[in-house]
């Protein structure tokens, strides 16, 4: 039979699961669940109807997608028009890798092999995987529509709250049959992974145009076909139920795909490799910069869009805040400087932030390489400890700089042309570059744990969850100055309405120098096997 012991193929995947998929959900619902008070206390009614109208700049619209309920702007209508996007978007990643891992990445690694020598069917692994993701986008559309539901939140009743949920659950369980059939076309699991993003962006690049004007294209999007679900305005349900009929479509051709295909193999022919190596790879550092070389460029896009993105709206922040007293205490705004100047020393924090995702990814793959056994055979060569860590090192150090300095050209070519009176390039360098010491802390912190606790090497995205919080956090609530400087963003002078301290910042650059001095001699003592 095709399907002999799906079940228990499932219960398995659901155990490999309880951690991974459990703190996804966690996260999700309880983010989804907490900002939904929290942009009910941020507006009055006036504020909100100020907020619609700024929405609907294009550059907006090109990020979010189409305002909801314009004309009598709820919090709902916020809520769905804000978040919905993005949500979706890391609701994909999620189902991408998880689909990933399960399929194509145990075939790689030769745990396919041994469960299909067991009495199996030929589809009960990825009968067993999109069953998995079923259960956990199940999960997360039931337990996001009632964790809202019990925020009381006017405007986001329990109909609209489970529409939400289900739109969330339907977009997971799409991306997670594209997934299913790109790890049938593709030969390995990287390249899975790869052509199931590609599909994201290209999605993502279909609803921003489609909602410029080609309505045709959006609907051909599941973003932005989800999207004109309208939720907590007309709440339409026919959306999500195309979706969910597309997703069970894209699913039976993975299974027929999967039927027919050689275990391991592809439809997609591996593209044959050089005939030889180039001469950059015989040093570790050109072999870890091959390795990160594709995520570095594509974050070097991502971070230049992402400061363009912010620019573009700088004309109109000045009219949108001037309506909004909450909104002017988030952003600092004083009489001494402008609103433009004060947004963008927040925008500056918020990229910053984000830079620091691919920088720690550059440093945590030399784990994936121990994890992987390949690390192994290029350290009983003659390679240096230090000098293979610091292939990894190096160029994560390195893309911080280049990451900051894109962001403020990103930021200053966009205000250059939406602003009367443009905001100097300089300040915006300054601004953006003052932020390198904090980056460092936290490369510094990955290397530490890499050097003494590898196998909780994964800890420093806690911390970094915990500088996000206090950094966002920091400009809505009170938060005790003692918490903010437990991270390293909470020394960082925000320009231009605090004065630089060098002083500071060569103190956070020496503690980084520890940080990583320290993490580079443990490396060098500790088994490769730990």
């Amino acid at each position: 039979m095709m399907f002999e012991n799906s079940g228990k193929l499932t219960r398995f995947m659901l155990k490999r699961e309880r951690v991974m998929s459990a703190l996804w959900l966690v996260c999700l619902v309880a983010f989804s669940a907490a900002l939904a008070p929290a942009m009910y206390g941020m507006f009055d009614d006036f504020g909100r109807q100020a907020f619609a109208m700024t929405m609907e700049n294009p550059a907006m619209i090109v990020m979010m997608g189409p305002v909801i309920g314009a004309d009598n702007f709820t919090t709902g209508a916020m809520y769905s028009t804000t978040m919905l996007i993005w949500v979706l978007i890391t609701i994909a990643i999620m189902n991408i890798f998880l689909i990933a891992r399960h399929t194509r990445a145990d075939e790689e690694k030769g745990r396919a092999e041994v469960v299909r020598s067991l009495p199996v069917g030929r589809l009960s692994i990825l009968n067993a995987a999109m069953t998995t993701a079923f259960v956990v986008n199940a999960a997360l559309a039931v337990l996001t529509g009632l964790a809202i539901t019990a925020m009381r939140v006017p405007s986001m009743g329990f109909g609209g709250s489970m529409l939400y949920g289900a739109a969330l659950g339907v977009t997971g369980l799409f991306f997670a049959a594209v997934t299913a059939l790109f790890c049938q076309l593709s030969s390995s699991s990287r390249g899975a992974v790869s052509l199931s993003g590609l599909a994201l962006a290209v999605f993502y690049i279909m609803r921003a145009a489609g909602d410029l004007g080609n309505e045709t294209l959006s609907l051909l999007s599941p973003l932005g076909l989800v999207q004109r679900a309208r939720i907590y305005a007309e709440s339409h349900w026919w959306p999500v139920l195309v979706v969910l009929l597309a997703a069970v479509v894209i699913t039976a051709v993975a299974y027929l795909l999967n039927r027919a295909r050689d275990l391991g193999e592809g439809y997609i022919p591996a593209r044959a490799g050089r005939r030889e190596a180039k001469p950059s790879l015989l040093s570790p550092t050109g072999f870890a910069l091959r390795l990160l070389r594709n995520s570095i460029i594509a974050w070097f896009i991502a971070m230049f869009l992402l400061g363009a993105s912010y620019g573009s709206i700088l004309g109109d922040i000045e009219e949108f805040v001037a309506g909004n007293e909450f909104y002017a205490m988030i952003i600092g705004v004083t009489g001494d400087f402008t609103v433009a100047q004060m947004f963008s020393a927040m925008v500056n924090s918020m990229a910053a932030l984000t830079c620091v995702v691919p920088l720690l990814g550059c440093v945590l793959k030399l784990r994936t390489e121990e994890r992987e056994g390949r690390a192994e055979h290029i350290l009983t060569r003659s390679v240096s400890r230090v000098k293979y860590l610091a292939g990894f090192a190096v160029p994560a150090i390195a893309a911080s700089a280049l990451f900051q300095l894109t962001t403020a050209f990103g930021l200053y070519l966009s205000a250059f042309a939406v602003l009367d009176e443009p905001i100097p390039l300089a300040f915006l360098l300054e601004a953006n570059l003052v932020y390198l010491p904090a980056l460092w802390v936290m490369l510094g912190a990955a290397i530490l744990l890499i050097g003494i606790l590898p196998r909780a090497s994964g800890i420093v995205w806690a911390y970094f969850a915990f500088s996000f919080f206090t950094e966002f956090m920091g400009r809505i609530l009170p938060l005790p100055g003692w918490l903010l400087r437990l991270s390293p963003f909470g020394f960082i002078p925000q320009l231009p309405a605090d004065t630089v301290r060098y002083g500071v910042l060569l103190m956070l650059t020496g503690v980084a120098a520890v940080l990583t001095a320290v993490g580079f001699v443990f490396y060098r003592r500790r088994d490769v096997a730990q």
